[in-house]
């Protein structure tokens, strides 16, 4: 192993125990929650989903990385990394159709606007939900089979590299293979701009809100306030980080092009794997409920170092 495989290695794998802790505790606080009450709230089910999405992809992704630098001929073979690729495209455009679906929820729950298409989604917001939802399944699920029918051309071209027959043509074509899968990106582009479209009303309702409120005593209004920054908060951050993971994956899927791809790759895989953990995070800071919780959490475990086992014991 050489040293950008050994760094990459230990850097992976404290991001991928941060990003399945914090998705874990999510996962386990929501299911204590609802076996309690026997009740779910939509927006609670949606974060549910998507910690147990980010914890697969994580999975996917650390797999991923320990094929690629312990038995890099066995990303080679067709079928293995066809199988790691399409899970791996389904479970990522889930969390992006999730992400967008919880941006899109925050705005039609928070935002106030009189535009009569506006207030026909707001009062219609369980079903407005439900069917990008469901929109969301088919729109992952059509993703992941748009790479087996490309993997049907990577195969034959692979084989042909593996047996020495690489001429221009076979080269040319692997190349073109390349640029359709940074294409495939594009999918990418429709939760983009519904979650660009829920930042910005709901910013809009922040600002008119603000406004709104130097005429008024202070009073039960200021929760609203509150609520508008925080949702405003977790969606901007959302936003960003999306961006950011969407560049960042442009560039890996352009490594094909650098002058060395396999570096390139590892690289850009420390940023892949962060991404869940530092959205899961933001999540947790803003959302009050899951930061009492974590808070918490904390607490009871300093409590305990801090006592002595005669302390821990239940009196007689």
């Amino acid at each position: 192993m050489s040293n950008l495989e050994v760094m990459v290695m230990f850097v992976v794998s404290i991001e991928l125990f941060l990003g399945t802790s914090l998705n874990g505790f999510i996962v386990l606080l929501h299911c204590i929650i609802w076996v309690k009450t026997r009740k779910i709230s939509l927006s609670d089910f949606i974060i549910l989903n998507l910690a147990l999405s980010r914890i697969i992809l994580l999975g996917i992704m650390m797999f991923d990385t320990v094929l690629s630098i312990f038995y890099p001929h066995l990303q080679n073979v067709g079928i293995l990394m066809q199988i790691i690729d399409i899970f791996w495209m389904f479970t990522n455009n889930l969390i992006i159709c999730l992400t967008t679906c919880l941006s899109v929820l925050y705005c039609l729950k928070i935002a106030n606007f009189s535009h009569q298409a506006f207030l026909w989604l707001k009062w219609r917001v369980s079903h407005v939900i439900w069917g990008i939802w469901g929109g969301s399944g088919l729109y992952s699920f059509f993703s992941a089979l748009a790479m087996i029918l490309k993997f049907s051309e990577y195969a034959d071209l692979s084989q042909m590299k593996l047996s020495g027959n690489y001429s221009e043509e076979v080269k040319k074509k692997l190349t073109n293979y390349y640029v359709l899968h940074i294409l495939g990106l594009l999918w990418s582009v429709i939760p983009l701009c519904v979650s660009l479209l829920s930042s910005v009303l709901l910013f809009l309702s922040l600002v008119r809100h603000t406004r709104q409120m130097k005429h008024h005593a202070n009073g039960t209004r200021d929760l609203s306030t509150m609520a508008h920054v925080r949702a405003t908060k977790v969606i901007l951050s959302s936003f960003i980080l999306f961006i950011g993971y969407f560049l960042n994956l442009f560039l890996a899927m352009s490594s094909h092009f650098f002058p060395r791809p396999k570096q390139a790759v590892m690289i850009w895989r420390l940023f892949f794997i962060a991404y869940p953990s530092i959205q899961t995070f933001v999540l947790i800071l803003e959302n009050r409920k899951v930061k009492q919780a974590f808070i918490k959490m904390f607490q009871v475990k300093k409590w305990r170092l801090k006592c002595t086992p005669w302390e821990l014991s239940p009196k007689t």
